[in-house]
């Protein structure tokens, strides 16, 4: 039992929490970050197969606004982010827009942040209780962990799950709104080839027409030295139809739709899939705040599909509730 507890408490280690825990650390709060996966990151992750390395997730990121471009230059500094392209085969010239993504790998980006936190993984949370004037988190390894504020920035279908078990009328006439969102499900196949690929230069490509929305080599992204790896993003309908299918059915569909970028003999390939990728229908404002229970909901719904909008829930959040925790 955290006994004594911290000032917030974050469900969820994703790009919007770290950012979140971040910007209230910084201001002197203790934050505890809890979340289910091995690792942080969410979907800015990095997988190894077979000597390569992939990013199978988000792909690359952009700026907008100047409070996130603040934290890219500081991990460009730190030699975590690197800019990747500025053009995609077929986009119009000029000077175009920066697409970073992280040296080593998408992972790298959340590592970084997580390294100065208090953050637990394999903490899955099955049971939220509001006291009071604190909430406590229970998760299935049985350990239990007390805040005063309480942020959940997991997937909102998965917050909304959660947030039933503390038997509160939380959201008041909102309630349907929120479960009105709606996210799209992904599907990427990772794709090990024994020579290059024929994919142009940056080593990336968004495809339409067929049953892939991108493709990108890994090698060629500089993430994969030594191996040519390349990640295939399945459209929304393609991954929807096939979510159930085994890899031997939509692997072969999947490789087959890049055929003509494959350049080279396909050694290995296996699929993942993910639940909840690009919210269809995000939340007009960056966050939901319930300020009488101490209650936030963060991320992707409500920052919006791109990574910066997620990272953006998570900075807005913590400066509405900086002030009052």
């Amino acid at each position: 039992m955290n006994s004594n507890g911290t000032d917030v408490l974050i469900i969820g280690a994703g790009i919007s929490g770290l950012l979140c825990a971040t910007e209230l650390q910084r201001q002197g709060y203790s934050v505890c970050l809890l979340d289910k996966g091995r690792g942080v990151g969410g979907r800015m992750t990095t997988r190894r197969m077979q000597g390569a390395r992939l990013d199978h997730g988000a792909q690359f990121f952009t700026a907008r606004d100047s409070r996130f471009q603040a934290y890219i230059d500081e991990w460009m500094d730190a030699g975590i982010v690197r800019e990747w392209f500025r053009h995609l085969p077929g986009e119009s010239e000029g000077p175009g827009h920066p697409r970073y993504c992280g040296v080593g790998g998408m992972n790298a980006v959340p590592k970084f942040l997580a390294r100065n936190l208090d953050v637990h993984c394999t903490e899955r949370v099955n049971c939220l209780v509001r006291n009071i004037d604190h909430w406590v988190a229970q998760t299935e390894s049985g350990d239990s962990f007390r805040a005063d504020q309480l942020i959940v920035t997991t997937p909102l279908p998965q917050s909304l799950l959660l947030l039933e078990t503390a038997g509160l009328d939380w959201a008041n006439g909102d309630l349907k709104r929120l479960r009105e969102i709606r996210y799209e499900k992904g599907l990427a196949a990772l794709v090990i080839l024994d020579g290059p690929s024929n994919l142009p230069e940056p080593g990336g490509m968004k495809l339409s027409g067929s049953h892939l929305s991108w493709i990108a080599d890994n090698r060629m992204k500089g993430i994969s030295p030594d191996v040519t790896a390349l990640t295939l993003h399945a459209t929304g309908a393609f991954a929807e139809e096939h979510w159930n299918s085994p890899d031997s059915v939509r692997g072969p569909r999947m490789i087959g739709a890049a055929e003509l970028w494959l350049g080279s003999r396909v050694v290995d390939y296996t699929c993942h899939r993910w639940g909840f990728t690009l919210p269809r229908n995000p939340w007009p404002r960056r966050y939901f705040h319930k300020e009488c229970l101490n209650l936030v909901l963060a991320g992707d719904a409500f920052g919006g599909p791109r990574v910066e909008g997620a990272a953006l829930s998570g900075i807005e959040t913590a400066s509405a509730i900086g002030q009052l925790v």
